[in-house]
């Protein structure tokens, strides 16, 4: 989607391997909502910063907000002025719904992005976790040896950003394999799949705002449909056991964020590390 391969997997967990070769991690900046179903909502601010191949390629700055039946994520992502003198690459993408238990609803996604040399827009609507109504620009388009997507692939699924998310009951903050064990049915405009996680382990960190516990979740990537199975991409990302996502709480809330992640692609490592989770 974005010509360089580190950025380009910054902008693909919301579009998360829709192109597949690189999944990447969205973010989330700036929401304020003034709703009573977000009361008592608990906000973090982070900065991340975006590597590939060991070298910055870019940051996005965020804000995750959760209450314990509601979520709001948005956010905007660059890449740096080293970067940008091959391609000015940026994003900014949104996303909100309900949480129910261990899961979240998504009521809406919006998705923005260019470079140098392309842009897009993305918009969603969802009812009762299935798409409602969506456009794109460019339209998508599909090769014929693509997996047709069916109307069955847009029932019970989540966006790229709201599956970011991870909320689990009360009785289960603090424990890893509740944070971690879950399958996460995504569909990113383009590709319907299944991104299967399970705990890792867990570590202490601390960055500004921020210094306790997060836990390290492996990541599977299970594509059902919209991709081209033969493609050398798509093989290496369905045999990739080198994928990992590290979440921290959202506060004091029932919910977990993003605080970091790791993968090999084909092209390279790229990696995002917050320096910044700070509470407000």
């Amino acid at each position: 989607m974005m010509e360089n391969p580190g950025f380009a997997a910054l902008i693909n967990w919301f579009k998360p391997i829709g192109k597949v070769g690189v999944i990447g991690i969205g973010g989330l900046v700036g929401l304020t909502l003034a709703s009573d179903a977000m009361a008592q909502q608990s906000t973090v601010s982070a900065k991340y910063k975006i590597s590939y191949l060991g070298l910055s390629v870019g940051t996005m700055n965020n804000t995750l907000t959760a209450s314990k039946t509601r979520y709001a994520v948005s956010g905007g992502a660059k890449s740096n002025s080293v970067v940008s003198i091959i391609t000015d690459a940026r994003a900014k993408f949104s996303s909100s719904g309900t949480i129910a238990g261990d899961r979240v609803i998504p009521d809406s996604h919006d998705l923005s992005y260019r470079s140098s040399k392309r842009k897009g827009k993305l918009k969603i609507a969802f009812s009762g976790g299935a798409i409602e109504k969506m456009s794109s620009k460019p339209k998508v388009k599909y090769k014929r040896d693509a997996i047709p997507v069916e109307k069955q692939h847009m029932q019970n699924v989540q966006d790229p950003v709201s599956s970011l998310i991870f909320p689990v009951k009360r009785q289960h903050i603090g424990k890893g394999d509740r944070v971690c064990n879950r399958v996460l049915p995504i569909f990113d405009g383009r590709v319907r799949m299944n991104l299967e996680l399970f705990y890792k382990s867990t570590s202490t960190v601390q960055v500004k705002g921020f210094s306790g516990q997060v836990f390290n979740c492996a990541v599977r990537y299970r594509p059902i449909a919209g991709i081209r199975p033969h493609k050398k991409n798509v093989k290496f990302m369905m045999a990739n056991r080198d994928i990992e996502v590290t979440m921290a709480r959202i506060g004091d809330s029932n919910a977990y964020g993003l605080f970091g992640f790791s993968m090999a692609t084909n092209k390279g490592r790229t990696s995002a590390q917050a320096i910044q989770f700070e509470s407000r």
